[in-house]
């Protein structure tokens, strides 16, 4: 058996062309009678494809994870890197990578029920569902790859091709000074953002902050802003209900027009309160990391908008499953994203897809992640323009990786 599986030579003995559908190509493949086709079949065809190694890279700000196969063809992956990044690499290098060589890469089903449920009993969120997202994103480039589609079209197409963004401002509860959080505001403004997020980072402990600098902040940088930018606060889940409805009417009263976690995703019974009593769209969901827990977030919580990670949430094959629950409640979703590289990516393609994307894509400054932007070629990298990103066409995620660059940073580490 052939191991070297040729998409060009395979698609154009097809009669298909490269640049066109191959999806479409796929299905008329069972049917057709030439032997010339079923000799293709049994020996070139996807079914065959087998990973042959993974390997992670930890440089500073991010995780890559990165996929063989025995076709030549390689796929790249990101995890989140906030926990504690060896835990995540442990997932994947002691346990995942033993349990996915010889799979197919097209079984991404397969692969993340597997990868799931072998490790559930750790627990289910966090450091689980970050590790089975890296590899989920590096199966996906995978098959786009060998079949020469962007990921959205493996998804089912698109709606959209651009994305509007914002950006958040991390303020460390209050401990940035004021005339800074301004300043950053406008140069953030001046990059072309046209809706600015507060980060208030109260947190969970640190419930109830008094004194509370929240709408001090507000209306220091909303009186900054030129009147066309929007400005909206996320607390972080940093209040408990009477708090947070308190604080929400006062920044609605001011002209805000989004409020993101405002209490702790544990207690959707306060979320729900928060939610009756204001007249503003509020957003949850950042923590929130499998389709059951967005299944009670909604039922219990109500948020209007809900925001899954995607390199967070057990990648693209389960947020594209958490995005159909919410499109059963009229939901919009609207990616938490803090990685400008292949999770913005992963983001931009889920985005494109679905019918019930909201308003706009999480974007970040990239100052802090000058060491993750060297490791892709300036070409390959998303462009912000007018506050906006072009969903990418390539093949797979759409930007390819300098893996000379990745391992250098690494070994810096």
């Amino acid at each position: 058996m052939k191991n070297n599986f040729n998409r060009r030579k395979f698609l154009t003995a097809l009669g298909v062309s490269t640049a066109g559908s191959a999806l479409a190509a796929i299905p008329s493949l069972e049917a057709a009678s030439s032997e010339k086709t079923k000799m293709l079949l049994s020996i070139d065809a996807p079914k065959d494809i087998k990973i042959t190694n993974v390997t992670t890279y930890k440089v500073k700000r991010a995780l890559f994870i990165k996929i063989e196969t025995n076709a030549g063809v390689t796929g790249w992956g990101e995890s989140s890197s906030n926990s504690p990044r060896e835990v995540v690499e442990s997932f994947i290098m002691r346990e995942m990578r033993k349990t996915i060589i010889g799979m197919n890469p097209f079984d991404t089903e397969l692969i993340w029920n597997t990868l799931f449920w072998q490790s559930h009993d750790l627990g289910p969120s966090g450091a689980l569902s970050y590790a089975v997202a890296g590899i989920d994103l590096a199966l996906w480039d995978i098959k786009g790859k060998i079949l020469n589609q962007p990921v959205y079209n493996l998804l089912g197409g698109h709606f959209r091709s651009e994305i509007p963004t914002y950006c958040g401002i991390p303020l460390k509860g209050g401990k940035i000074p004021i005339e800074e959080a301004v300043e950053r505001a406008l140069k953030v403004a001046r990059l072309g953002f046209k809706t600015i997020k507060l980060r208030m980072q109260i947190r969970e402990n640190n419930l109830n902050p008094i004194p509370d600098p929240t709408v001090l902040y507000y209306k220091a940088v909303r009186k900054a802003l030129p009147n066309d930018i929007d400005l909206f606060v996320d607390p972080n889940e940093g209040y408990t209900a009477s708090r947070a409805i308190q604080i929400g009417r006062a920044l609605q009263d001011l002209g805000m027009k989004y409020y993101e976690s405002p209490v702790p995703r544990e207690n959707n019974k306060d979320l729900a309160a928060v939610v009756d009593a204001i007249d503003i769209p509020v957003m949850a969901g950042e923590k929130c990391y499998t389709r059951w827990e967005f299944r009670d977030l909604i039922l219990q919580g109500n948020p209007d908008i809900i925001n899954p990670d995607v390199i967070k949430a057990g990648g693209i094959t389960e947020v594209k499953r958490i995005a159909v629950i919410a499109q059963a409640f009229f939901k919009h979703l609207v990616p938490h994203n803090t990685k400008p590289t292949l999770g913005t990516a992963a983001a931009l393609h889920l985005m494109a897809n679905i019918s019930n994307a909201g308003p706009f894509l999480e974007y970040v400054e990239l100052d802090t992640y000058k060491e993750v932007m060297e490791c892709f070629p300036e070409e390959q990298r998303l462009k912000l323009k007018d506050g906006k990103l072009q969903v990418p066409t390539g093949p797979g995620l759409g930007i390819t990786i300098d893996e000379d660059k990745v391992k250098y940073f690494a070994k810096k580490k």
